[in-house]
């Protein structure tokens, strides 16, 4: 047979605090769906506003042949001082066209004085850049303020580099070291213990 089992009721007070915290539970998680879509829509203007001010240069290989490819990298490599420069000097985050310009010169001075057969052609402005994810951030195809330095019919791959915010496209030896990482499960590897 069934054992019979005592209803034990909560004292009135005990009841007026369960209802109390049902109700504030009620409020906060309210509260929750009301503004975390305003919040994140907050993050994604501010994310948007600086893709819109960023400063990009970018650098596109004549082909995607190992010898063109090996040029843009050691061109890039020449180059990054110069980038570098730019950001170091323009930490408010706003580059003015004197500072855009010189960096232009420089450019073309060293690309002339070490890079002498080198076709290039350097543009300074609006430019169109692919689409790019980064660390979990899309970058849209858009038109950016850059300098775009085209080396012979720059029909290669590119490497690009953002001012504002300061990211530039890893490097090889950085991509290697990523791609070294092996993700493990730990259920699997348990599985796998006992078969081997």
């Amino acid at each position: 047979m069934l054992n019979e089992y005592k209803f034990i009721r909560l004292p009135k007070q005990n009841v007026f605090l369960a209802f109390a915290r049902l109700v504030l539970i009620a409020i906060a998680l309210q509260l929750c769906i009301l503004y975390i879509p305003s919040l994140v829509g907050f993050a994604k203007e501010a994310t948007n506003y600086e893709q819109e001010n960023d400063f990009r240069i970018r650098v596109i290989a004549n082909s995607n042949t190992t010898q063109d490819q090996l040029e843009k990298e050691q061109l890039v490599k020449d180059l990054k001082p110069y980038f570098k420069q730019v950001v170091a000097s323009a930490g408010a985050g706003i580059m003015d066209n004197e500072q855009i310009t010189s960096l232009k010169q420089e450019i073309e001075a060293e690309i002339k004085e070490n890079y002498p057969q080198l076709d290039t052609q350097i543009i300074l402005g609006d430019n169109l850049f692919p689409p790019k994810t980064q660390n979990a951030v899309l970058y849209p195809q858009n038109m950016y303020q850059s300098i775009v330095v085209k080396i012979g019919d720059a029909r290669g791959d590119n490497w690009w580099c953002s001012i504002f915010p300061s990211i530039c496209e890893p490097d090889k030896e950085e991509q290697k070291e990523e791609e070294k990482e092996q993700v493990t499960f730990f259920l699997w590897e348990w599985i796998k213990g006992f078969f081997a």
